[in-house]
């Protein structure tokens, strides 16, 4: 499969507090900021995120960063 190259962002494990009312998870129109378990770090899934980085400033704890 043919990618363009997206600006995809990361989540910083030191900054993120696994809100369980995740601000960027609920920002992404994608879904892309996936979370399996209450409590547990999210992860942005390469595959569905655009790089729109809406994600970015959803999170308060600037936990999600494109490096």
């Amino acid at each position: 499969m043919i990618r363009a190259n997206y600006r995809v962002p990361s989540v910083d494990a030191e900054k993120c507090r696994a809100c369980l009312k995740c601000r960027a998870r609920n920002a992404c129109r994608l879904k892309a900021l996936v979370q399996f378990e209450a409590n547990e770090m999210p992860y942005i899934d390469r595959e569905l995120c655009r790089g729109c980085l809406v994600c970015i400033e959803e999170c308060p704890f600037e936990a999600i960063q494109v490096k």
